[in-house]
């Protein structure tokens, strides 16, 4: 079998780089194996325009969001599927100095910040420093999008649902094969494993186990995401997803007690809402210590790409860069220098 691109794993980056790739017109082959695990699959698909304690714009946002924005609308035309939705983010403010900082930059990010009407909130939340919006927040659904997309790719026999091995791949100067697959080139969408790439473990990973936890929340509206250290997002089947955390130092990937017994604490003051625990969710992040991702081909071997490193913003920076990752592979188009993996060319070519 021939393809022009081999892609491994088929998390958002995945998806959006074989899609941006087939609309080009090029073939792709999907090297996935359904990790439930996975970090794109227990995301919460949060866009959130700005970011940290002082509330700053997130990098390139201005341009990543409506780029991100009109990617999903066009899935949610080709497909027919509900993919994004406006959904803003209230910060319940935890200190009088959050609030402050919250106020302070309404002045200075009009934008995208703004005060909320506390009077529709008492009668689910406690809180004692006022609640600052977030407009506009968008979130995508990205079970939606995955599973749709790999129904697609399955339907044109584009999808080779196994565990990829690095054992089985040869890798030559014009082109990669694996399984009986010849490409011109292979690329790897392969998440927090990335970090574990014989090609590209030497960039600066910085693994992040994440954990949140499933909720049903009766009487909670649906069309707000709720913030107040914790996010309470809305999820599948009527549910709430509650999280995350961010561990750098992890030994393991299983559920924490601590974690959960942090959190419930955390809900059983703030929420005046009956709520029930119905599931609780673990995955690692493939995060770039730089904040930028890894996108392009690997210096000394340009059958190799990687399209990796989105950390928690994946669902705002992989559109953009799918699309120009794909016209730099199709049409020799220059990538952006802050996510092109060549900045790393002295300590990958070790």
């Amino acid at each position: 079998m021939r393809a022009d691109y081999l892609i491994i794993g088929q998390g958002i980056s995945g998806t959006l780089l074989s899609r941006s790739l087939i609309q080009s017109g090029k073939t792709v082959v999907v090297v996935d194996d359904g990790n439930i695990a996975a970090a794109s699959k227990v995301a919460s698909g949060i866009i959130n325009p700005v970011t940290g304690k002082r509330l700053v714009k997130t990098w390139m946002i201005d341009e990543l969001l409506p780029f991100a924005k009109n990617t999903y609308n066009e899935i949610e035309r080709e497909f027919s599927i509900p993919v994004i939705s406006q959904c803003n983010i209230l910060d319940f403010h935890l200190t009088r100095d959050a609030a402050q900082v919250f106020n302070e930059r309404t002045g200075d990010e009009k934008e995208y910040l703004r005060q909320a009407d506390e009077s529709n909130w008492a009668e689910h939340f406690r809180f004692n420093y006022g609640i600052g919006e977030i407009d506009p927040c968008f979130l995508v659904d990205i079970k939606a999008l995955l599973d749709t997309w790999r129904a697609y790719l399955v339907a044109n026999n584009a999808l080779l649902e196994a565990k990829f091995s690095h054992n089985d791949c040869l890798i030559n100067e014009g082109s990669a094969s694996y399984k009986g697959i010849l490409a011109e080139k292979i690329i790897y969408c392969d998440g927090a494993v990335g970090a574990d790439n014989p090609y590209f473990n030497m960039l600066p990973w910085s693994k992040d186990k994440g954990e949140a936890l499933i909720a049903s929340i009766p009487g909670l509206p649906a069309n707000k995401i709720y913030k107040q250290g914790i996010n309470i997002v809305p999820w599948h089947d009527g549910l709430f997803w509650i999280g995350a955390t961010h561990d750098w130092k992890f030994i393991d990937m299983l559920p924490s007690a601590s974690f959960r017994k942090q959190t419930e604490e955390h809900l059983n003051y703030w929420l005046k809402l009956p709520f029930t625990i119905v599931d609780h969710l673990v995955a690692a992040r493939p995060v770039n210590v730089e904040r930028k991702p890894f996108v392009g081909l690997h210096p000394l071997m340009p059958s190799i790409g990687i399209f990796n490193g989105m950390g928690t913003k994946g669902c705002s920076v992989a559109p953009y860069f799918a699309h120009q990752f794909a016209q730099h592979l199709v049409h020799g188009t220059p990538l952006l220098p802050d996510v092109d993996v060549k900045r790393f060319k002295n300590i990958l070519s070790r």
